[in-house]
């Protein structure tokens, strides 16, 4: 019979939300930062009035001015021009730096709630997700949602005001040459759908490849001292080696795409201004279209590139951008934390028992790890638990302070079951001192207290300290408490479990001294 663990997706490993959850997600976040999205809309709707405006004055400048008697008009003309030009440039600087305030805050934004989601994940979910891909969730994949939410929306709205105006305007003045400036569009539209067709998949697997890659550029760092110890320089090597090639292969196949996709995007508006100035030069001569006019048309459709080009650019941008943010956004759903009562039972005060009642358990792939645990251990005994390595014994003791449920039975903390009470409350009431030392990049005495900030620390440390230790006595005071530079031997050998050891002590008392 098939193990329930293995049965439907892994609650630690959800699959990727479709495009259309992302963007349901993504909305909401785009929304918060209404003030500034407001401000960049504005600006792309005043920018395309703007530019749709600058070229029917430069068809009044020629009709009215160049190619009429009314030469008083040239110089007002040229000084509207210049006005709007300018109106239009700090329209277009106030739009950027709206749309790139969204970018950040959007790109700060996920950033903070998938650092808030990992400070919560069971401790299953590391087990399954090695640290690179945990951070490259928190970086990699995220630049390319700053650079859509920020440029890419606002700009994809503008770039359609611009086409629609400019539309609208050429099918006022002479809509036989509108009609056939738009001849080239149903292609641009069928190139637009095949290339987002084609590049999406290729983007996902691009931030997976990504992800792999800085996988194995932690491990490789972290374990540094094993390679080195083991001489394995040459199997790191050649398993970055083959993560970056995968990388490269990946990219390669992106830019495969974009260079047979967008080229096209770029031509085909060209045969539009192609027929435009065929069949309106040919109006122009026969007297049908006034020069200003033939100019107005020729001057909308070269500003039209641009927009036409940045849809395929903004396009690919989104693709990567659902792609990237469909993983974060499934673990940030689709991972939820250890469940908590909504009225905890308080643990009692004074020394706890610790109890465990038929506890079974197993990890979320593998066989079962432990099987009918009974123990108790009275307060004030002091109990060791033996064993041959994979025995469970961490395992055990994980189950202590919640790290893990058990599969079945109960851990018992003051007669407490360990999921009846409140994480915070049961773990303030647990002591650990890991397997694997950990030292923050702070003075020693965060390092100690990490667990008690409030805790006072009264003394330096005595004669009968080790000597790594003496020289750690109090410097002034900074804020609260003393501060302590670390002494480099800390850094070796023994003096990181020393210095878990100590951090567990400081977490059971409220005035630490020596």
């Amino acid at each position: 019979m098939p193990s329930p663990n293995r049965a439907g997706p892994s609650p630690v490993d959800p699959p990727d939300l479709s495009s259309w959850e992302t963007v349901k997600h993504l909305y909401p976040l785009w929304r918060e930062q209404k003030r500034l999205v407001a401000i960049g809309l504005a600006c792309a709707l005043a920018f395309a009035g703007l530019s749709l405006t600058i070229p029917k004055l430069v068809q009044l400048v020629i009709d009215k001015a160049i190619d009429a008697p009314n030469h008083h008009l040239l110089l007002p003309l040229l000084v509207a021009v210049a006005a709007v030009a300018a109106v239009r440039f700090v329209v277009n600087f106030t739009r950027r730096y709206a749309t790139a305030r969204i970018g950040i805050a959007v790109e700060a934004r996920m950033r903070g709630l998938l650092y808030e989601a990992y400070l919560r994940y069971p401790r299953a979910f590391y087990d399954r997700h090695a640290t690179g891909e945990v951070i490259s969730r928190a970086t990699n994949d995220i630049y390319p949602v700053r650079y859509f939410i920020g440029w890419g929306v606002v700009q994809a709205i503008q770039s359609l005001m611009m086409i629609v105006g400019a539309a609208i305007v050429l099918l006022l003045v002479n809509w036989r040459l509108a009609v056939l400036a738009a001849l080239a569009m149903p292609a641009i539209a069928i190139l637009t759908w095949l290339f987002a067709h084609r590049v999406f998949p290729i983007s996902r697997k691009v931030q997976e490849r990504k992800g792999h890659l800085t996988e194995a550029s932690d491990e490789a760092v972290v374990g540094m001292e094993m390679v080195q110890a083991f001489g394995r320089e040459d199997d790191v090597r050649e398993r970055f080696g083959v993560r970056a090639e995968a990388v490269r292969h990946e990219t390669m196949n992106q830019a495969t795409v974009e260079a047979r996709f967008l080229p096209g995007l770029l031509f085909l508006p060209t045969l539009g201004i192609a027929a435009v100035l065929f069949f309106g030069g040919r109006d122009v001569i026969h007297g049908n279209l006034t020069l200003g006019q033939f100019t107005l048309f020729i001057t909308l459709l070269l500003q039209l590139v641009w927009p036409l080009e940045a849809l395929g650019w903004i396009i690919n941008l989104a693709q990567r951008a659902i792609a990237s943010a469909s993983r974060s956004f499934a673990w940030l759903e689709g991972i939820a934390p250890l469940e908590e009562r909504a009225a905890p039972i308080p643990l009692p005060s004074g020394p706890l028992s610790i109890a465990f009642e038929g506890v079974r358990f197993r990890y979320q792939t593998g066989s079962e790890v432990l099987r009918g645990i009974d123990l108790v251990v009275e307060p004030g005994e002091i109990v060791a638990v033996c064993g041959a390595t994979g025995s469970g014994k961490t395992s055990l003791l994980n189950l202590l302070p919640r790290f893990y449920d058990p599969t079945e039975g109960a851990v018992l903390v003051g007669g407490v079951d360990t999921r009846d009470t409140g994480l915070a409350e049961l773990r303030r009431a647990v002591g650990i001192v890991t397997q694997r030392p950990v030292l923050f990049s702070v003075p020693l005495r965060a390092n100690l207290l990490a667990a008690r900030p409030d805790a006072i620390l009264t003394a330096g440390f005595g004669a009968d300290a080790p000597q790594a230790w003496r020289g750690l006595e109090p410097v002034p005071a900074v804020r609260r408490g003393a501060i302590y530079a670390i002494d480099p031997d800390l850094l070796y050998g023994q003096g990181p479990r020393f210095l878990e050891g100590a951090r567990a002590v400081c977490d059971r008392l409220e005035r630490v001294r020596n």
